[in-house]
């Protein structure tokens, strides 16, 4: 459902205000998320058996940062000094007025305050992490608001603005979330909101994305010299864990299935295992037997396994316990079923090559100084404009 949001909180809760602005608040520090791997960058096809995770990734530390701090913040924010204990007490909302600062001139409301501490306060609860909105957080998000006018402002001042087309882009894509014409007006008015505040919402998150872009962003390289320190600093962290490369068998017996259908198909599967120990041919069989329709065309292939990969109960420890290629697994229960598995091959852990997570170590640095261009920039804007805070 859409919520009546100002363009300055589009920009905060969507998309690239909440990227650069509020990194830390919203996920893992740049470093962070610099170590996630994906299975395509450590070189895994893996498409486990039906119901499972198709994915793995190696290690990867996830604690949350803290607010940032931007340039010109207001003093007594945790951590600052001069910091009142009363700061981190809830604030009364009432106390709040009607008007929380100005911006060379342009209003920043309480309403755009109070949804802007809403927001993030859900990202960090998504993280796990719940804060009190107290003064000093306010403050915080505050300062978020006013670092995204800013830079709003300078847009404009420069002339940046996106196309029309661009922001019929943008439209139709929130658009397409909603199953019908009629499910979207309904939501535009359920929020209050017309279409033509949201078109201008639109073009102000992008005249922003476009500035950060042309203005900050593409100025910016990352030497592969940088890139190739990260990794050998964060070597212990690029890590794969033990992976096996497997066929399987599915016999479905879903959860809710009787007794005797779950021992009809337990049984079917015995006996497909007793045709393969007499040496019948696995992906033959698997064709023609298997319940899993994501891998039967393949002869039961679902490519490596990473050992701690969400596969179902049961499923992962009896595919370890095979050492050797072709070797078979007896009947394997899981809430899906009965599975025959058999090893194609296994991998010992291992660390993953520069060159398959290059690509992404510059990505993550590039961002990491995106932001603090960004943040600098919102500082030399806010150093030479007209800034009034009145909480």
């Amino acid at each position: 459902m859409l919520k009546k949001i100002s363009p300055r909180l589009t920009l905060l809760s969507v998309g690239l205000a909440l990227l650069l602005l509020l990194p830390a608040a919203c996920k893992p520090k740049a470093e962070e998320s610099i170590m996630k791997t994906d299975n395509a960058a450590a070189g895994q096809t893996a498409a486990a058996p039906s119901g499972t995770a198709s994915t793995a990734t190696p290690a990867t530390p996830t604690a949350p940062g803290e607010l940032p701090s931007t340039p010109g913040a207001n003093p007594g924010a945790p951590g600052q000094p001069g910091a009142n204990p009363a700061d981190n007490t809830p604030m009364a909302t009432d106390k709040i007025p009607a008007i929380v600062a100005k911006v060379n001139g342009q209003a920043i409301k309480k309403e755009d305050l109070l949804k802007g501490g809403q927001v993030v306060q859900m990202r960090l609860a998504q993280m796990g992490r719940q804060v009190a909105p107290s003064a000093s957080f306010y403050r915080q998000v505050l300062n978020e608001l006013i670092a995204i006018t800013l830079l709003q402002q300078d847009a404009k001042a420069q002339g940046v603005t996106p196309s029309d087309q661009e922001v019929q882009q943008m439209l139709a894509a929130q658009k397409s979330r909603f199953p019908n014409e009629d499910a979207y007006k309904k939501a535009l008015q359920q929020a209050g909101v017309s279409e033509d505040l949201l078109r201008q919402q639109a073009r102000d998150q992008l005249a922003v994305q476009k500035y950060v872009q042309t203005r900050i962003a593409g100025s910016i390289n990352v030497p592969d010299q940088a890139a190739r320190d990260f990794y050998e600093k964060n070597k212990d962290k690029m890590q794969m864990p033990e992976r096996a490369h497997l066929r399987h068998i599915l016999v479905q017996a879903p959860q809710n299935a009787s007794p005797a259908d779950k021992e009809k198909a337990k049984q079917k599967a015995a006996g497909i295992l007793k045709r393969l120990q007499a040496g019948e041919d696995f992906a033959k069989l698997a064709a023609e037997t298997s319940d899993d329709t994501g891998s039967k065309a393949r002869g039961g292939d679902i490519g490596f396994l990473a050992r701690g990969q969400n596969a179902p109960p049961g499923f992962e420890a009896a595919a370890f316990a095979l050492q050797k290629p072709n070797d078979l697994s007896g009947v394997v229960e899981s809430p899906l079923g009965y599975h025959i598995i058999q090893l194609v091959e296994k991998q010992p852990p291992s660390t993953v090559p520069f060159e398959q997570v290059k690509d992404r170590i510059v990505g993550g640095l590039k961002e990491q100084e995106v932001q603090k261009q960004v943040t600098a920039r919102a500082g030399q804007l806010r150093a030479k404009g007209k800034v009034e805070v009145f909480i």
